[in-house]
């Protein structure tokens, strides 16, 4: 009877550890890597974590995005005094906001979550 019983608590230990294996394996990364965002674009990934490629990618202004996957919008930009910063205006879970993202070196990344429209991305001067 004991053996039975460490026969079945061992076959489901070992499902349950292959489970979480899995489940740890197929997440995605927890930050981004933004090597695919070359040097002087405006990137927008269509997803939360900035994984794989961007979606959108423009060295000008960007309008009318839309993921249901939530966004990340990072500006790769070069110092070009009053044009060097990203003016964003985005709606999500019927709200509005708006910032403001420097280039490299000073916070040039925001991401929203579920479904979000870029309605803007507009070059500009310091924030």
């Amino acid at each position: 009877m004991k053996t039975r019983f460490r026969k079945r608590a061992g076959m489901g230990a070992a499902a349950l550890l292959m489970t979480v294996g899995t489940a740890v394996a197929s997440a995605p990364p927890a930050s981004a890597d933004v090597s695919d965002c070359p040097r002087e674009y405006v990137c927008v990934w269509d997803n939360d974590v900035a994984w794989g490629a961007p979606r959108w990618k423009s060295t000008g202004n960007l309008y009318n995005l839309y993921s249901e996957h939530g966004m990340v919008i990072v500006n790769n930009g070069v110092h070009f005094p009053g044009a060097d910063h990203i003016r964003f205006n985005v709606t999500t879970g019927g709200q509005n906001y708006q910032g403001c993202l420097h280039y490299p070196n000073d916070p040039n990344r925001d991401s929203f979550i579920g479904a979000v429209t870029l309605n803007s991305a507009v070059w500009g001067p310091e924030c």
